[in-house]
């Protein structure tokens, strides 16, 4: 019997980066939950963001914020990881030359209320307050920027061709590095991860794995992939990604659903 269904919102539950979830959807994780079926939304969004997007269901539902950094349920806060100082200061390092080479890349580094950028770059900074609705803080040096910090990421608008194997060939070996979006990468921390989270949310509802449900798309959702008793990756997925899930899918509401 399934008991807890996890999902990926963009590329997975989302598409196109909505800031509003479709009224379907919605319909469909409440028939869950009337069911007594747990619908956890696990993402690499901020926590403000993605609990603003669940906020017209009138219930709670747990969290998975910062690719697992921000574990949530009810307000309380079950589990964090955090980058260590000296890996956000490699990146930082690794970012000048990739800016040097490539003439771009826009980084962020995630608090739990807000993203510190250095961007000055118009595109970006609309991308992230209007498309995303986020909230950020420019930051002119970031090596200066108050951490602790659960997340650290780059974006570049011309997809991450070159942006994942540049930062996987110098920091693979002291943090994972793995594709979040089609123009993104983040940083994961070393201690937490969409998994990770999962797991604890599965021990707080007293969960088994063959009773967990997850879908995903990219190779940040591959920790949970592997967790879960049943697990789908859309047919977007890039084959290493694909490959950690049990079935291929089209449309996550349409497995919801039947459900």
């Amino acid at each position: 019997m399934i008991k807890m269904i996890a999902s990926d919102l963009d590329g997975t539950l989302l598409h196109n980066y909505q800031q509003t979830v479709p009224q379907e959807i919605l319909d469909t994780i409440t028939r869950l939950h009337e069911k007594g079926i747990i619908f956890v939304a696990a993402s690499g969004r901020q926590y403000a963001n993605i609990r603003r997007l669940f906020s017209p269901l009138g219930f709670d539902i747990p969290y998975i914020a910062e690719n697992g950094s921000l574990c949530v349920y009810r307000e309380q806060v079950l589990s964090t990881g955090l980058v260590p100082e000296q890996t956000i200061r490699h990146i930082l390092d690794n970012l000048t030359e990739y800016r040097q080479k490539f003439h771009t890349g826009h980084c962020i580094l995630s608090r739990k209320d807000t993203y510190d950028t250095d961007s000055q770059d118009e595109r970006f900074i609309d991308y992230m307050l209007n498309t995303m609705r986020n909230h950020i803080t420019y930051t002119p040096d970031l090596y200066a920027a108050p951490g602790p910090f659960l997340k650290a990421a780059i974006c570049d608008f011309n997809g991450t061709k070159d942006l994942a194997p540049f930062f996987q060939e110098r920091m693979g070996c002291e943090i994972r590095v793995a594709t979040s979006a089609d123009h993104w990468i983040d940083f994961i921390a070393p201690n937490a991860n969409k998994g990770s989270a999962l797991a604890v949310l599965m021990e707080h509802f007293h969960i088994k794995k063959e009773e967990c449900v997850c879908f995903g798309d990219q190779q940040n959702d591959i920790e949970m992939l592997n967790l879960a008793g049943t697990s789908y990756a859309m047919s977007t997925a890039s084959p290493e990604v694909a490959r950690h899930a049990d079935h291929v899918i089209d449309s996550v509401v349409s497995v919801l659903k039947r459900m």
